[in-house]
């Protein structure tokens, strides 16, 4: 612009020609301004464009649950349910959680509805909710919402792509699309990541692995469950892996016999601790593969059980546990 001005002093002639060019750039200017978005005025990338409300949607169930607005207040019935809520970005807008609700941290300063098995309906009710996320556990709680026409949907993955599913109609539900697709692919990639490692290992190849659920009575996880498909997706072969059951019982006995190359437990069930040394303790499992070997591990309850975005820690805290020599390469 200098330039242009200085050459328009020095010429007189081409004065008009000048002023026309000034105009056709101040206009280009305007109109590239127009087109680009302000800072500060990004599209919402909790509320994409693609979501309508009313919103009718299918819950875990097959359900269909419809949502007259976009919800601004969530209360959520399970630990898992509001582990997700939070990692969709919706943490401001949760308004209860159940009395285990405690990751993330600021889950702990939300108020409470009551205890998992039983939440308290009133409560939930004068929280004034627009969305309610539940479980399978809570069909009594989901009928009462219905019928005082509070909006409810049932969350209930049985498995890993399930969990991703959950996140997907959740992420819609609520109006944060576009961060459920990123959460997503991130977790898809990193499972990818963990396939990728065991996925040459001969079925023969891979360890006998002992989940224990709980320890009195002695209590594994059945093929079906989200913690026996980890133990499979991190490469290990699940000692429970033909039970009928979620939860199989089994005796000392029959773990010995089992023999178990890796045994691997939760810290904390409830209020009860466990510890390595007590697991190796036991009498007669001094005999087992792992106990010998020195391979029982302890994991974090709470991202091996809770079907939500931390179950990607919990594979491959698995994978660690079960092929340390895939890891270290």
């Amino acid at each position: 612009m200098l330039s242009l001005s200085m050459k328009s002093r020095a010429t007189g002639a081409g004065r008009p020609k000048i002023l026309l060019l000034m105009l056709v750039l101040i206009l280009l200017g305007t109109i590239l301004a127009g087109c680009a978005t302000p800072s500060g005025q990004q599209g919402n990338s909790t509320t994409p464009a693609a979501v309508k409300f009313p919103l009718t949607f299918a819950d875990d169930m097959g359900r269909k649950v419809t949502l007259a607005a976009q919800p601004q207040r969530l209360i959520s019935l399970a630990p898992s349910n509001t582990e997700i809520l939070f990692a969709l970005g919706l943490g401001e807008k949760v308004v209860g959680v159940d009395d285990y609700s405690d990751y993330p941290p600021e889950a702990a300063a939300v108020a409470k509805i009551g205890g998992f098995s039983k939440p308290n309906v009133e409560k939930i009710v004068d929280l004034k909710p627009d969305l309610v996320l539940a479980s399978s556990m809570h069909e009594q709680a989901v009928k009462q919402l219905e019928q005082l026409g509070v909006p409810t949907a049932v969350v209930d993955p049985k498995t890993v792509d399930e969990v991703l599913t959950s996140i997907k109609w959740i992420g819609r539900a609520t109006g944060a699309e576009e961060r459920a697709g990123q959460l997503v692919a991130e977790m898809e990639e990193r499972i990818q990541r963990v396939r990728a490692l065991v996925q040459e290992i001969p079925e023969e190849k891979k360890p006998l692995v002992y989940y224990e659920v709980y320890s009195d009575p002695l209590m594994s996880a059945g093929p079906k469950t989200l913690i026996g498909q980890l133990i499979e997706l991190a490469g290990g072969r699940n000692i429970a892996r033909t039970a009928e059951t979620d939860y199989p019982k089994f005796s000392a006995e029959a773990v010995i016999k089992a023999n178990p190359e890796i045994i691997i437990f939760p810290r904390f069930h409830g209020t009860a601790s466990l510890t390595v040394e007590q697991v190796k303790a036991r009498s007669g499992w001094e005999e087992i593969s792992a106990i010998k070997n020195n391979r029982v591990y302890s994991i974090d309850a709470n991202i091996i059980s809770r079907p939500g975005p931390r179950v990607v820690e919990a594979l491959e805290q698995l994978t660690q546990m079960i092929h340390p020599e895939l890891l270290s390469k």
